[in-house]
């Protein structure tokens, strides 16, 4: 687990629209994540901590306010790299 928070974005599929987001208690499988002004939110979206080198496929497990809970179902690679490559993943 990563205890320090990490800087990240979240992105919507269809959509251009990125929200600057910080996440806590990340694992590979799972984080929590506090994100300003978020609206409605799918159940299923992306987020990235390494600028888009990858790529996290998440799923909406719980949300208070702006703050949720997010399963990552699964990690893809964008840029040469994997997720369980990079040495400090923020």
């Amino acid at each position: 687990m990563i205890e320090r928070p990490m800087d990240g974005l979240l992105f919507f599929r269809g959509g251009r629209e990125l929200h600057s987001c910080t996440a806590y208690d990340v694992t590979q499988t799972s984080a929590r994540i506090h994100c300003d002004g978020l609206g409605p939110l799918p159940i299923d979206f992306c987020v990235t901590f390494d600028k888009f080198r990858t790529i996290a496929k998440c799923r909406l497990v719980w949300r208070y306010q702006n703050r949720i809970g997010v399963a990552f179902e699964k990690w893809v690679q964008v840029r040469g790299r994997t997720a369980g490559s990079e040495s400090d993943p923020g």
